[in-house]
């Protein structure tokens, strides 16, 4: 099974607490390699609050269980929060490049070496962005290993992805008809110890690009797969409905999703919910609202 830490949740408007998770195999001991992040809006800042005991608000609804208790070396929360983010988690894993899921690792890139660096891993786009208008000596120094002058101090990976989907080798061109099966198999890869992932397109909005048509932004989401007993997680990035998007690709996450639910494989969903249900089709953003969070669930329910 698997223990996820929440660093943080949101998408702002205020800096702390934004888009950050931690997960752990619960058969895997508190050593190298053996954590992955999803998201770093929020990310050391976090690792040393969740260090900190926290009142539970309900017994329905207890408080998140403390990082680490009694298994760090140190005695500082703020020092073990560094042991954590450099030794223990084995690659960080964007969504997408919005600064909301990014900002906390880029600004702790600080704290790596190039002796030991840390892996960023996310679809090609995200990567590719994250290289060009990140760590591009200008908005941050580049911690990387590619492009112009790299520090080294961060080794960027790009996930093979899952859509099929007509239309993926172009990605100007929306995504057209989905297939009814995956192979359950196909298409993950080891991101820590004793956890493996797998990475599938979903659209977050689209851009209107000065003089061109407008074009889907993508996200991401993962499943994240338990080595020891095969259950899974899903964790969705920042996501649109399909009925409103202009290149809709959630049925092809909730095909495999049911799929995984029928096996007894799937253990649980992490999506997001953005806005109030007042909030208007035109003013999502690419976001969900509980009306669409509901027609999407009746979709993974179908």
């Amino acid at each position: 099974m698997l223990t996820i830490y929440t660093q943080g949740a949101s998408g702002g408007p205020f800096e702390f607490g934004v888009s950050g998770y931690l997960i752990k195999s619960n058969t895997e001991p508190w050593a190298k390699n053996t954590l992955v992040a999803i998201d770093a809006g929020t990310y050391m800042s976090g690792v040393m609050q969740a260090m900190r005991p926290a009142a539970s608000l309900s017994a329905i609804s207890p408080c998140q269980q403390q990082l680490g208790t009694g298994l760090l070396p140190y005695v500082s929360p703020l020092t073990n929060a560094a042991y954590v983010v450099r030794e223990l988690v084995a690659a960080v894993c964007i969504t997408h490049a919005h600064l909301d899921h990014l900002a906390g690792f880029v600004i702790n890139s600080a704290c790596f070496t190039a002796e030991n660096p840390k892996k960023l891993a996310g679809l090609p786009w995200v990567v590719d962005a994250v290289l060009k208008h990140i760590f591009n000596n200008a908005i941050w120094p580049n911690m990387s290993n590619e492009g112009d002058d790299p520090i080294g101090m961060v080794t960027l990976h790009r996930f093979k992805y899952s859509s099929h989907a007509a239309g993926d080798d172009d990605d100007d061109e929306p995504v057209g008809v989905i297939e009814d099966s995956f192979d359950d198999e196909d298409g993950y890869e080891t991101i820590a110890n004793g956890l493996d992932i797998r990475a599938f397109r979903v659209s977050h909005g689209c851009v209107h690009y000065t003089g061109k048509a407008p074009k889907a932004y993508e996200s991401s989401a993962y499943f994240l797969r338990d080595k020891h007993s095969g259950k899974e997680i899903l964790m969705f990035g920042d996501v649109e409905p399909d009925s409103v998007s202009m290149a809709p690709q959630n049925r092809a996450v909730w095909i495999a999703a049911a799929q995984k639910f029928g096996r007894n494989k799937l253990s649980a969903i992490f999506i997001e919910c953005s806005y109030a249900s007042i909030q208007p089709e035109h003013s999502l953003f690419g976001h969900l609202s509980p009306p669409y969070l509901i027609q999407e669930l009746k979709m993974f329910a179908s």
